[in-house]
């Protein structure tokens, strides 16, 4: 593993990548992923080809010596997210198919509110 230099990393055209937006790439994708992304649809555009870094150079950026807890935090993300996901695709299934057919009856507050006092 490489080490990350105290200052910047900085490319070919003289850019160097802001330390929020390292830190925040940083949790958010591994150099792994950002090489997956990059392959499939950064190189695919050409504004984002010339403002995104190449792989090798992500790397370079977002290597350090603790990665367990970027690592921890991207796995978390993640299980957030699926989790997200997950529950709003059962919310939208059971608002569309199981509630088909059905008559939902509408009771006002008032009347909930009467019934249980």
């Amino acid at each position: 593993m490489a080490s990350v230099s105290s200052g910047s990393s900085t490319s070919s055209t003289g850019q160097t990548i802001d330390p929020i937006a390292r830190t925040a790439l940083r949790y958010s994708l591994s150099a792994r992923e950002y090489k997956l992304l990059h392959k499939y649809l950064i190189a695919r555009s050409k504004s984002a080809r010339k403002r995104a870094p190449e792989p090798k150079r992500y790397e370079r950026a977002v290597t350090g010596p603790d990665d367990y807890n970027a690592a921890a935090i991207r796995a978390s993300l993640r299980v957030f997210l699926a989790s997200f996901v997950g529950l709003k695709a059962w919310d939208l299934f059971a608002e569309k198919v199981l509630t088909r057919g059905k008559v939902v009856q509408y009771v006002s507050r008032r009347a909930l509110l009467q019934h249980w006092l």
